[in-house]
């Protein structure tokens, strides 16, 4: 989203096109979603947006690409939330917690995308399906980082053990797509309450373990 600073400084046909843009993408993402990536065309996309399908060409070099930048969406999105949940005040468990809810109510409130990106990035159907998987990995990578970033200045404090920050990155945020998984495609909105919960259980596992003695959830 164009801040109104921003906005004002593009033209009238610099933001006509964005607004195009964005028109497209949402007809495309609301038919993916409907339909399936493989079962949704190019022409079905234009009349959706209300355009003929040579405009979307204009814009769009093909329906992989359609993907991709919802992808982009999505996982820009994504990158701004991580950015804002770890500078919460506090250490690193804190800052942690804060990532953790920030996605699980992102993805609680968006499941129907997050189904269709998790189902859909793992079919064969998808043209160019080895670019599209690096370019999606790319995203998650420079996510990641930001948290690892936390965790070596940990690790140089000697707070945490010298293990590879991107490996425990990975370990961290496999616990919470995972119980983002575990509500993939429900109905049901998980409360604040429960989500406390859930959080407080991984960031302590993830710091502490998992025995009895240890769990401070």
């Amino acid at each position: 989203m164009i801040s109104p600073s921003k906005s004002r400084a593009l033209s009238r046909k610099e933001r006509e096109k964005i607004s195009r843009q964005k028109d497209i993408l949402n007809a495309a993402q609301e038919l993916f979603l409907r339909k399936g990536y493989h079962e949704t065309t190019l022409e079905e996309i234009a009349r959706q947006a209300d355009f003929g399908k040579g405009t979307i060409y204009n814009y769009f070099d093909s329906k992989e690409e359609l993907f991709r930048s919802i992808i982009d969406q999505f996982m820009d999105e994504i990158a701004d939330l991580a950015q804002s949940s770890i500078t919460v005040p506090g250490g690193i468990r804190e800052k942690l917690a804060s990532y953790a809810k920030f996605i699980i109510h992102y993805s609680n409130k968006n499941s129907d995308l997050f189904h269709f990106m998790v189902q859909e990035l793992h079919r064969a159907e998808i043209l160019e399906y080895e670019k599209t998987m690096r370019h999606f990995r790319g995203k998650v990578k420079k996510i990641n980082t930001l948290i690892a970033c936390l965790i070596e200045k940990e690790i140089a404090l000697k707070r945490i053990r010298g293990i590879d920050s991107m490996m425990l990155v990975a370990l961290f945020d496999g616990m919470v797509r995972s119980y983002c998984m575990m509500h993939d495609g429900s109905q049901r909105l998980v409360s604040d309450d429960e989500i406390n919960h859930v959080v407080e259980c991984i960031v302590s596992i993830f710091f502490d373990g998992a025995a009895e003695m240890n769990f401070k959830g």
